[in-house]
């Protein structure tokens, strides 16, 4: 089983890029990595996060759990900034070209490219501490840029970043050879009177189970949770409009 390293970037004292309107930029790699997270679990694939909340951790001591845990692959996330406005690009970073590193990068960039309509910044290549001291083969994503307005009102809805989050996953799902769209069925559908309806959405991609495998079809759902599934359902029509 292949085990990922998951590296939302940034976090407690240091926020990241700051956007116009007070977005961090640590929130957006915490919320798209923890997205991820769920994700490769489902698929059955281990996961070592650097963080699952906002807390201080070194550059060091990210690349030494990675390390330390010798996860077969890793994914920084992070959020790309400039002096002006204009930058809209997603992009993807290795450190050198013609490895492992570079496949997985070209996987993930198109997915990215695809899910948010972004320009394509392409695959580049940087001296970046996480992509130079991990053993394993590592890219850094860097999601759209938080300078541009239009780019920083997108990355604060929970629907791009669930987006991104899927994005990346099937570009990981390709690499490791996974089924990314394969249906997953929770344990407690099968004959409640709203299987039918339950799997429409959930193949949708507008709702999905709980990481423990179950739906839980008669709980009454959080206006969070109903967020979610709109906001979802808005991206799809967006995406498709």
């Amino acid at each position: 089983m292949s085990k990922i390293g998951i590296d939302p970037g940034h976090g407690g004292s240091d926020p990241g890029a700051v956007a116009a309107s007070g977005l961090q930029e640590k929130a957006v790699t915490l919320a798209v990595g923890l997205v991820l997270q769920q994700l490769l679990q489902e698929a059955g694939v281990a996961v070592v996060m650097s963080r699952t909340g906002d807390q201080d951790v070194s550059l060091a001591d990210r690349a030494a759990l990675f390390n330390r845990e010798q996860v077969d692959l890793v994914i920084s996330l992070h959020v790309n900034s400039a002096g002006t406005p204009e930058p809209n690009y997603a992009s993807t970073f290795i450190l050198a070209p013609g490895g492992q590193a570079e496949k997985l990068a070209r996987l993930i960039q198109a997915e990215v490219v695809a899910a948010t309509g972004w320009p394509d910044g392409g695959v580049r290549q940087a001296n970046f501490y996480i992509l130079r001291e991990t053993a394993a083969p590592a890219v850094l994503v860097e999601m759209g840029f938080i300078s541009n307005p239009d780019t920083a009102a997108q990355l604060a809805t929970p629907a791009v970043q669930q987006a991104l989050a899927r994005a990346i996953f099937r570009g990981l799902a390709a690499y490791l050879g996974l089924q990314p769209d394969a249906p997953r069925e929770p344990r407690d559908i099968r004959g409640h009177w709203a299987e039918a309806a339950i799997r429409q959405v959930m193949a949708a991609g507008i709702m999905s189970g709980y990481p423990d495998g179950t739906f839980r079809p008669d709980q009454a759902a959080t206006r969070a949770e109903v967020a979610v599934a709109l906001a979802n359902l808005l991206s799809k029509l967006k995406l498709t409009g």
